[in-house]
């Protein structure tokens, strides 16, 4: 009688379609609206200070503590005071800087932490030399009293074979 029940129950669920992922998440699940415009707004705000060449601008838009980690061209900066040189070096080597944004997405993974992904072209010009980089973004965010915040970097690029 168990094996018969057991068959039926088999037959049964092999004959039900999968549910589809929109059946099986909760919509609690999903990122928060504005979750999603906030981080986009950090971004393009982190976009235009490159744009700009502005320190200030940029400087504000990262938390300034020891957890704050950028990786560039696979080299880990850790804390405010590594990543404030190397930001400061790169708005004045450059005599240009261009940034575009594509395929923007962002997700929240904790109620205060959200994570923004994005394909990037960075043309960076010291006047007479232009190096073009296409890779991929990631920015790691933090909601604090003073808004969103980067904690953590990383840029990676397809170097040329």
């Amino acid at each position: 009688m168990r094996h018969a029940v057991a068959v039926a129950i088999a037959l049964v669920i092999a004959g039900c379609p999968a549910p589809k992922p929109s059946e099986t998440t909760p919509a609690a699940f999903a990122t928060p609206k504005e979750v999603v415009a906030a981080a986009k707004g950090v971004i393009e705000q982190w976009r235009q200070a490159y744009e700009v060449k502005s320190f200030d601008a940029l400087a504000k838009l990262y938390s300034h503590d020891i957890d704050l980690v950028v990786v560039q061209d696979g080299l880990p900066l850790m804390g405010w005071s590594s990543v404030e040189a190397m930001l400061k070096d790169r708005l004045a080597r450059a005599k240009e800087i261009h940034v575009r944004l594509k395929e923007v997405s962002v997700a929240s993974i904790a109620p205060t932490v959200a994570v923004a992904v994005a394909t990037m072209t960075r043309e960076l010009s010291d006047g007479v030399t232009t190096v073009t980089e296409n890779g991929a973004l990631t920015l790691v965010l933090r909601r604090t009293a003073d808004g969103w915040q980067i904690v953590q970097e990383h840029y990676s690029y397809k170097r040329p074979s």
